[in-house]
């Protein structure tokens, strides 16, 4: 039986995961890890991923018909925050899985049974690769063709903004398999390491590879990679994005609670970073307890719908109060002192709050006309 079975609350798993974390040998070199770069991290926390699932720590949670060891989902938001609190970095990969894993349980199982194990325990990564340079918050207007072939699919066109494409194995896809419009469109799976399938990744203001651009000529894919049905892409895309919202916003705001207690026993005492540092405080907790309430629901399998536009709206305050706060504390020593690297460079992408995963102006609309039934503009 693994070290994680048995566990009848989230609190109870807590605790016993605390206590395993803080004697396990294998654990205590990722304990205050800063990576020199992404692509060490990527390398380095595969071991983390290994361990955390053979162990049956971040199986819980998880179905058991695709290698879970079932149980309520918020097993797995407790698992991020017991790893925050432990200052041990939660794998990037972590934030793919939360996103793509319960899409593919619903609407591909087959795809499910087959790779998640292996997403899980870090032996391979996935990315997404949705936005064109034509087409970010507006995806009906994407134009990367799916051309039948056989008994699969041609991909041909153009993906940019995929994040960590440059280090995964996989990417889940949208491409236009009919007409224009949300109607055309079709998700797949696709394998990034084949002929006809260029990436590149993009350098972004922190001196990381955060992005990459996918150029696609011809790359195929198996009929079996559909995920759902053909011109289902839309609908699907709009389900993932409950999962997108609510659970990426869940384990961001342990790690915006994290990075201010760093700040806090690095800086010392200064009164005058109070106010911003109660601010940020404030935006974290609100987060905390916006998401949870979306965890909450996403636990007992509601279809959540626009309303999960706020969650995108309140991580973006938090990461910016949160950083801001940050830099003011530590003052000119976070500018100039070679210790505060690591921060410095989750400080410049948190830049990018605004922006990423859906931009800030659209969330507002979202909620302003599909929650709040405001009119629209003329």
């Amino acid at each position: 039986m693994s070290a994680a079975a048995g566990y009848g609350s989230t609190a109870e798993y807590m605790a016993a995961l605390s206590g395993w974390l803080a004697v396990d040998e294998r654990i205590q070199g990722y304990r205050g890890y800063r990576p020199a770069s992404l692509e060490e991290s990527a390398s380095r926390l595969k071991g983390l991923q290994a361990v955390l699932a053979d162990e049956g720590w971040s199986r819980l949670g998880w179905p058991e018909r695709c290698g879970g060891l079932g149980g309520d989902p918020r097993f797995r938001g407790a698992m991020f925050d017991t790893l925050w609190e432990h200052d041990i970095p939660v794998p990037e990969p972590f934030n793919t899985l939360e996103i793509l894993a319960p899409v593919m349980l619903v609407h591909a199982p087959h795809l499910a049974q087959r790779y998640f194990y292996s997403l899980l325990r870090g032996d391979e990564a996935w990315a997404q690769a949705f936005s064109e340079p034509d087409a970010g918050s507006d995806l009906a207007s994407l134009r990367t063709r799916m051309e039948p072939d056989g008994d699969g699919f041609r991909l041909t066109g153009q993906k940019v903004w995929s994040s960590f494409a440059h280090l995964a194995q996989r990417s889940v896809l949208l491409a236009r398999s009919g007409g224009p419009g949300h109607r055309g469109l079709t998700m797949v799976l696709i394998d990034l390491d084949q002929p006809g399938i260029d990436v590149r990744p993009i350098r972004s203001e922190d001196g990381e590879n955060h992005f990459s651009e996918i150029f696609l000529d011809g790359a195929h894919v198996p009929g079996d990679r559909v995920i759902g049905e053909l011109g289902q892409g839309w609908a699907i895309a709009m389900y993932m994005l409950q999962w997108e919202r609510g659970a990426y916003g869940w384990l961001q705001q342990g790690r915006f609670h994290s990075r201010l207690e760093h700040a806090l026993r690095l800086g010392g005492d200064n009164p005058g970073s109070a106010a911003m540092l109660g601010h940020a405080y404030a935006m974290a907790t609100a987060l905390r307890l916006h998401t949870k309430a979306t965890v909450d629901r996403l636990a007992e399998e509601e279809v959540l719908g626009p309303e999960v536009s706020i969650d995108k709206l309140l991580l973006v305050d938090a990461e910016l109060a949160t950083w801001d706060a940050i830099r003011h504390h530590l003052g000119p020593a976070f500018d100039l002192d070679e210790r505060f690297g690591w921060l410095r460079t989750e400080y410049f992408f948190s830049r990018a709050a605004p922006i990423y995963g859906g931009s800030q102006e659209i969330q507002r609309t979202l909620v302003a006309q599909r929650v709040l039934g405001m009119p629209r503009e003329k």
